[in-house]
């Protein structure tokens, strides 16, 4: 009988190219997000058969994925980009600083290199499905328990907005972990999972505000001789600031509704 972890990796291989295909057929932001998603929770089991499995053995499979996920994340920030400014009506400076030409370029050369991508995935996946199967169920447990511990030990103290998103990441790891344990259904009733997951989306939409902040910075659109631009620029800049302080509160008031009883 398959164990909770082989299942968890069954089911991300299947959604992997179900979700792969989609975006080859639409290019749309809906599917390369769940792509994303799958991607995420594949290097998020990766990183762990690392703790088992030390050594080499798993260098090139955790490399050839980052290196997808990475080119997959390049469309998602240009797609998140576009967004934020069509939502804030900023129309000059998306003209001329995230226009929609690059956008469709940057698919069409993800999609023509698919094959590629296929490849590789399936290359990953041979290689990681015998760990999975020669992984004893113990051992998810015991990485899960250890992640717990970390988390409380950020939480003993007060968290900094500087440590957010590492620590975005601990929690995202530990909730991919408790699917190679517990089922779904059983995790999503667990006021612990439900609180930090709410907890870390609200922090990666603080991260997105952040990220876009700083692409404006990087492209000095400040400097923009364009008088239009320059007011678009400003308008930006303080819808952002304004965005990013409400983000921030949301997160300390989350933090601070944590129990001492719960806390992982």
């Amino acid at each position: 009988m398959a164990s909770q972890l082989q299942r968890y990796f069954n089911l991300r291989v299947k959604n992997l190219f179900n979700h792969l295909h989609d975006f080859e057929l639409t290019g749309g932001e809906v599917p390369l997000h769940d792509l994303r998603v799958e991607l995420k929770k594949l290097r998020a089991l990766i990183k762990f058969l690392r703790t088992v499995y030390p050594g080499q053995k798993l260098k090139r499979s955790s490399q050839s994925l980052r290196t997808i996920f990475r080119e997959a994340g390049e469309i998602r920030e240009y797609q998140v980009m576009q967004q934020w400014l069509n939502k804030t009506i900023l129309p000059d400076m998306h003209r001329v600083y995230f226009p929609e030409e690059k956008l469709k370029n940057m698919i069409t050369v993800f999609h023509d290199g698919s094959a590629s991508i296929k490849k590789g995935l399936k290359e990953i996946i041979e290689q990681c499905g015998g760990f999975i199967h020669s992984t004893n169920h113990i051992l998810p447990e015991q990485y899960m328990a250890e992640l717990h511990g970390k988390i409380e030990k950020m939480l003993r103290r007060p968290l900094p907005s500087g440590d957010w998103h590492e620590f975005r990441k601990l929690v995202k790891q530990w909730m991919y972990a408790t699917g190679w344990v517990k089922n779904d259904e059983d995790a999503k009733t667990d006021f612990l999972f439900s609180h930090l997951n709410k907890l870390q989306e609200i922090m990666g939409q603080w991260h997105d505000l952040e990220v876009i902040k700083d692409c404006f910075a990087q492209r000095q659109i400040y400097l923009s001789p364009d008088i239009a631009i320059q007011k678009d620029f400003g308008k930006a800049w303080e819808k952002l600031d304004h965005s990013i302080k409400y983000k921030e509160k949301q997160v300390e008031d989350m933090l601070s509704k944590i129990p001492v009883t719960e806390r992982v």
